[in-house]
């Protein structure tokens, strides 16, 4: 067995759903011992930058700095003398129940089990290091959605799916609910060949699907309009006009994902850490009871922690304004009037205002 069979046979054993390994294309050198990668063969740094260029980024400062940008466009500056990435995905589960989302509001389903950061965290450690054993004297280095890397860019080189319209990655055995991983590694590995073509075809249903108007044409997501950014990175008030656009979710958002015919093809997570945690006790009004400290306890091993609690109870107003029951008044008011955090205040108000101004009829149901 060559040791890139027996690298992918690893990433497989230790729960990954589909392993694949992009080139790094070494370009003309100045006279050193290390041809650099160049940064032309880096897959899809035109979009990224165009979709900065057009301010799509929001209030996501960091992604536009020159040293982000020089490293996604290089994965040399991250790892000297790179020849490939692995590049893993791993699929989360695709159903939830129905009665979490009327207790709790939507949570989008790559975050209703254990923040998957860790789990890659000792996954991809245990690949990063199995890479090194396998390959003596080599330096690896793993990333998911935490450093520099152009991830569905690479997955799409190392055969692994096509960028969607929804700008997600779809892998035509097992659809789009997944999530993605890099090794990188400064060794050639025998690569597979990238996927040919993109097979979205005339479907445009993830388009239609969005309320807010984020994917503002194929591939193209205006971060600013989008509820997964508004939830989880917008980090003040959430404008008015597409307050009542976002519906109950509280923490991203999968409305792309849920329309799109191929994840028929879907798989159950096979990490159990992913799969959906219990919240029995809880409802969108108790969760306006969290102060500081009850909140990092109550999502300790969660993604929803990453938000901070001043973000997340401004989504839980906002899910209750939407929803425009009068039930949810009383705790609603109690956070308008005593809430330590302005911003959560705020969009108390605003649910209150939502609920007054609807017939009685619609606020029992």
């Amino acid at each position: 067995m060559s040791d890139t069979a027996r690298i992918k046979a690893r990433a497989l054993e230790l729960g990954f759903s589909a392993v694949g390994i992009a080139a790094v294309t070494a370009g003309p050198t100045a006279g050193g011992p290390e041809p650099a990668p160049s940064p032309a063969a880096t897959p899809h740094t035109d979009q990224f930058e165009a979709w900065l260029a057009a301010g799509r980024h929001g209030e996501m400062p960091w992604l536009a700095t020159p040293r982000n940008r020089a490293r996604r466009a290089d994965p040399a500056r991250i790892l000297p003398g790179v020849r490939s990435i692995l590049c893993a995905v791993m699929c989360h589960d695709p159903e939830t129940d129905p009665g979490r989302d009327a207790r709790l509001g939507r949570i989008a389903r790559y975050a209703a089990g254990e923040d998957y950061h860790r789990v890659m965290r000792d996954l991809l450690g245990a690949m990063e290091r199995f890479l090194e054993e396998t390959l003596p004297g080599s330096r690896a280095l793993w990333y998911s959605d935490t450093g520099a890397i152009l991830e569905r860019g690479w997955a799409e080189r190392a055969g692994l799916g096509w960028n969607a319209k929804h700008s997600g990655l779809i892998s035509p055995a097992l659809g789009s609910w997944l999530l993605l991983g890099e090794v990188l590694v400064d060794r050639e590995l025998e690569p597979d060949a990238p996927f040919g073509r993109e097979h979205c075809g005339t479907c445009t249903r993830c388009l239609a699907a969005c309320p807010t108007g984020a994917i503002v044409a194929p591939g193209q997501v205006d971060a600013r309009r989008c509820i997964s950014y508004l939830t989880i990175e917008h980090p003040g008030p959430i404008a008015p006009e597409l307050r009542p656009l976002m519906g109950d979710w509280i923490f991203g958002c999968d409305f792309c994902q849920e329309v799109c015919p191929w994840n028929r093809f879907a798989q159950p997570a096979r990490e159990a850490r992913l799969h959906a945690r219990t919240l029995e006790d809880w409802t969108l009004e108790r969760f306006l009871t969290l102060d500081e400290k009850a909140f990092r306890a109550l999502f300790a091993a969660s993604a929803i922690r990453r938000t901070g609690r001043g973000r997340f109870l401004r989504n839980v107003c906002v899910a209750l304004g939407n929803r425009g029951r009068a039930a949810a008044a009383p705790a609603l008011a109690r956070a308008r009037d005593a809430d330590p955090d302005p911003l959560v205040r705020e969009h108390a108000a605003w649910a209150l205002e939502e609920i007054a101004r609807r017939p009685p009829s619609e606020r029992a149901t």
